[in-house]
């Protein structure tokens, strides 16, 4: 046998013996000697990105040998490049989960073959959500819109990451429910960087995909400060803390279309959605959805979230993973007509 080909022969009979070695670890033996990598799809910065980093700090405490957790960004096409990650590329062993777009739940659902998603969401890891979200449409106060009413009236410009993001997706919801004229300029890396364009008035506003995060807090300075206001809630329910601006859910009537608005709202319940590989050892994927729910509720963590003005609203792996089996239980009728809606154009 040639040299070159014996060192590549014992080289790839050491790397399965290794990989055999790890596979053959109960899970506190892993944990004890591997490190835990966040993926997080957000960019540095945004709320995606202050999550991942508020659980790095505490999540160590509840798995064996108290391993380093470090964060990874992975920004790119609104979150798709990091769920199609996690999912295809990533170790499946336990050392690499991710802080995916909520988006990224049901992206194969409504969007069918057009979308980029390369995996099944129902057979993510799903470790749980720290928090359950609404979203939220904010606008710049020199608009002179103060509600979708007057948004059908007025041609609005907003901001997004991608076209198969939230973010983006709402537009096209209210523009086809209710009428509205909002066109939106994809390709912006994160929320951060869409405020910075509403504040140099590139961008009239955007659809927050969450409203629990940095962003948030950031909104509710600029419209302290007169400079921003909100239009509509993307939720059913709404924060109470803004009783008085309408939810989607309230200003959608007809009955088909309220089924329609359901079906997108549902995924809020993933709001921050952590997830690890599919086909993760059962033993090693029980201690992480153990130790993701033990950080949440470290009071600790509860206090520093308040701090850095976080929302912390959980659900954990069982019922993250019931909601995504009920949401690809929809009848497809229904979610045909959704398809119809919120697809691209063009595609």
């Amino acid at each position: 046998m040639p040299g070159n080909m014996s060192r590549f022969v014992l080289a790839l009979l050491a790397a399965l013996v290794s990989s055999g070695a790890a596979g053959a670890q109960n899970a506190e033996e892993f944990f004890r000697s591997h490190d835990v990598t966040i993926v997080t799809s957000g960019d540095a910065g945004g709320g995606y990105d202050a999550y991942s980093r508020m659980l790095s700090r505490y999540m160590p405490r509840y798995l064996p040998g108290n391993p380093t957790v470090v964060v990874s960004n992975m920004p790119g096409g609104g979150g798709i490049r990091a769920a199609n990650y996690i999912y295809n590329v990533a170790p499946k062993d336990g050392s690499v989960i991710a802080l995916i777009d909520r988006g990224m739940a049901t992206a194969p659902l409504l969007y069918g073959s057009d979308s980029k998603a390369q995996f099944d969401a129902v057979k993510f890891t799903w470790l749980g959500s720290a928090m359950q979200e609404s979203g939220m449409g904010v606008v710049s106060a020199r608009v002179p819109v103060h509600d979708l009413e007057e948004a059908k009236h007025t041609d609005l410009v907003f901001g997004s990451t991608g076209p198969e993001a939230d973010t983006s997706m709402y537009a096209r919801l209210t523009n086809e429910l209710l009428g509205t004229h909002v066109r939106v300029i994809n390709g912006y890396t994160g929320q951060p960087e869409i405020f910075q364009a509403i504040e140099k008035g590139e961008l009239q506003g955007l659809f927050m995909s969450g409203w629990s995060g940095n962003g948030r807090a950031y909104v509710r300075d600029q419209m302290a400060k007169g400079q921003m206001r909100l239009l509509v809630q993307m939720a059913k329910d709404g924060d109470p803390a803004h009783a008085d601006i309408p939810t989607i859910r309230h200003l959608v009537t007809k009955p088909q279309d309220q089924q329609i608005v359901d079906l997108i709202l549902a995924r809020l319940s993933l709001g921050r959605p952590f997830v690890a590989p599919p086909g993760v050892p059962a033993d090693r994927a029980e201690l992480l959805r153990t130790a993701f729910r033990r950080a949440i509720e470290d009071p600790e963590l509860r206090s520093e979230a308040e701090r850095l003005k976080l929302a912390i609203n959980p659900i954990f792996g069982a019922d993250a993973q019931a909601i995504v089996e009920k949401l690809y239980a929809t009848p497809a009728p229904i979610v045909e007509r959704t398809r119809a809606i919120v697809r691209v154009s063009g595609h």
